[in-house]
């Protein structure tokens, strides 16, 4: 990987020609972005392409340039060390547990611990942002920045011919960013991936084109280095020479500066910030913009420290209200998990267990990759993947649908709702726009992760329960309070139930009888609804996050409880913009990584039009 320069921030910092504020010590940019993760990093490659605007990136992690997971083998497990070390609240509906809160914090944020996968929701789930509100948020407005954002790259004929792999490269784009479906798959993947072949349900070619279905996708990895690829080896390091793009690193943004006109009217002009491990705080300004990006959990935390957020809460840790927001911190979504898992017997020895087993063959494989960038170790743990509509694996979904209709809607969300009018609109359009999905098959409810053995986890991508995140009372700077609020709505519970099940009857078919799966997690015992949800939860299957937190900011019309407008200003405030996956108002059926490139490159031609 290129080296970097990196220029480390501790005092007065000048570009030639820029004019620092005389009143105040710090340097001038045109753009300041805070977040230097999937989105961050885009955005400032972008809006650096003009040399005559200056960028300063400000990332809370550093630079990771270690094997745990640059290396595609590797992406099964959780790179804590690139991570924030943070926990939920006591989810009340998972037996009052916390849990980790999955947010990177490296200079490539969740695009370097992310599982790689490369796969984008249905047409039907971005026009849901447009039928929000947002003008040119919908599919046909999205679609171009999500083939700006990626280069793929197939298999090989042999790899395509014997796994019985389809693609479209006509999906994808000329980007720098690089995805591809690996030359290697683990054998058994072949009979796994087909065991899916006469189950009635979409089998597209490309998934990048049809989501609904069962297809293989893209990990993101650069073929040419069998290395994972992020935003920060796509859009950082190749221009990290620019002059007019700084980055900062180990350093944690501690509040947005705003002045105030005589009309009470705020503008952003700059941020507070400290290095990691000092006490001495310094600012730096912009003349245009401030950009946030600091992702879907930590945007709506800086934003309440700097005195923009509900009343109630700020006033609840003592910080002085600047602009009273409700919406900040409300619809915070995520999709639900249940890791399900299953004994396999008979698994081919150059299988996923035999890199934990077999010390022999995991040498081999290591040292295979090291030497030629080929075999197990240059392949993700999974690309392929099963996305249902509802009534693809529950056969009660018009219930299910008139059910959702006849809620009260305010009886199943965080009280705030109750008390504030727009928020409730604002749920009230998306639970219309859900019902309208779960009644379907234009967009996917629930799904399957495809793995070469008996790891298989699903995922509720509809959840009608919206979580929160507020400020720690006694001490607001530290890490924020995440509240998913899982199943608060019991129909999510439902969906959980449903999908579980299915997965069970799929494991239980004759297409995967040679394997004669035992179910570990949550277990056969567990067999009426309330005894799958207490099994999963006691067995740890069951999560509230799978690693994709969003919502937080939402992008919506002020009317229907938004903080965020189309063109990603925020309402009320001057050169304040978000970028991040805090602003999607409806979270799609699909990983959020490619979607994330895609709004970061949209993002960047907004901001540009405004220069």
């Amino acid at each position: 990987m290129q080296a970097l320069t990196i220029l480390f921030l501790s005092g007065v910092l000048a570009f030639p020609g820029s004019t620092a504020r005389p009143s105040n010590e710090g340097t001038t940019y045109d753009y300041i972005i805070v977040g230097g993760g999937t989105t961050g990093l885009v955005v400032a490659n972008r809006l650096s392409e003009d040399l005559t605007k200056t960028v300063l990136v400000i990332e809370n992690g550093g630079l990771d340039n270690g094997t745990m997971s640059s290396i595609p083998g590797n992406s099964g497990g959780l790179n804590t060390a690139a991570m924030y070390d943070i926990y939920s609240a006591s989810v009340p509906n998972l037996g009052n547990r916390t849990f980790l809160v999955t947010v990177g914090n490296v200079v490539g944020g969740g695009s370097y611990v992310n599982g790689m996968q490369f796969d984008r929701g249905a047409n039907a789930d971005y026009d849901a942002w447009a039928e929000l509100g947002n003008e040119g948020w919908g599919w046909e407005g999205l679609q171009p920045y999500f083939a700006k954002s990626n280069h793929f790259d197939p298999p090989s004929a042999e790899t395509t011919k014997e796994f019985g792999i389809t693609y479209d490269e006509t999906a994808y784009g000329h980007g720098p960013l690089k995805v591809s479906i690996p030359d290697y798959q683990f054998p058994d993947m072949k009979y796994i991936f087909h065991s899916w072949d006469n189950v009635s349900i979409p089998h597209p070619k490309e998934g990048f084109v049809d989501p609904v279905g069962v297809y293989f996708t893209p990990n993101t990895i650069n073929k040419a280095t069998a290395m994972r690829s992020t935003s920060r080896s796509a859009y950082y390091d190749p221009i990290v020479s620019r002059k007019n793009l700084k980055l900062l690193i180990n350093t944690h943004v501690d509040e947005i500066i705003f002045e105030s006109n005589k009309n009470g009217t705020l503008t952003a002009t700059g941020v507070k910030f400290t290095k990691n491990g000092s006490s001495n705080q310094t600012q730096a300004f912009a003349r245009k913009e401030v950009v946030l990006a600091a992702g879907g959990v930590f945007t709506p935390h800086l934003l309440m420290n700097s005195g923009v957020g509900p009343k109630d809460v700020l006033m609840a840790a003592g910080v002085i209200v600047k602009k009273n927001l409700p919406a900040v911190g409300s619809n915070f979504q995520d999709h639900v998990a249940n890791y399900m898992n299953f004994d396999l017997r008979d698994l081919s020895p150059e299988s996923i267990p035999g890199l934990s087993s077999n010390t022999t063959f995991n040498q081999t494989s290591y040292e295979e990759f090291l030497a030629y960038k080929t075999g197990p170790y240059s392949a993700g743990k999974a690309n392929a993947l099963v996305f249902m509509a509802l009534k693809h694996f529950d056969s009660t979904f018009d219930k299910t649908v008139s059910k959702i209709r006849s809620q009260n809607a305010a009886e199943f969300l965080p009280k705030r709702y109750a008390q504030d009018k727009q928020l409730l609109a604002g749920f009230i359009k998306q639970r219309k726009i859900i019902a309208k999905q779960f009644s379907g098959t234009a967009a996917a409810v629930g799904e399957i992760v495809i793995q070469p053995w008996g790891f298989s986890g699903i995922a509720n991508n509809k959840p009608l329960s919206r979580g929160t995140i507020t400020l720690n009372n006694t001490h607001p700077r530290e890490y924020p309070i995440v509240q998913w609020n899982t199943f608060q709505n019991p129909i999510d519970a439902d969906v959980m139930i449903a999908l579980t099940r299915y997965n069970r009857k799929h494991w239980a078919s004759g297409s995967l009888a040679r394997y004669q799966p035992i179910e570990l997690s949550p277990g056969p015992q567990y067999q009426s609804n309330a005894e799958i949800i207490y099994g999963s939860i006691e067995s740890g299957s069951l999560q509230p996050s799978f690693a994709h937190p969003s919502g937080g900011c939402s992008m919506m019309p002020e009317e229907l409880g938004g903080y965020v407008s189309d063109e990603l200003l925020v309402y009320g405030i001057g050169q304040l913009s978000i970028v991040d996956a805090s602003i999607i108002p409806l979270i799609p059926a699909a990983h959020l990584q490619a979607t994330m490139y895609a709004i970061a490159e949209k993002a960047a031609d907004i901001i540009k039009r405004r220069a």
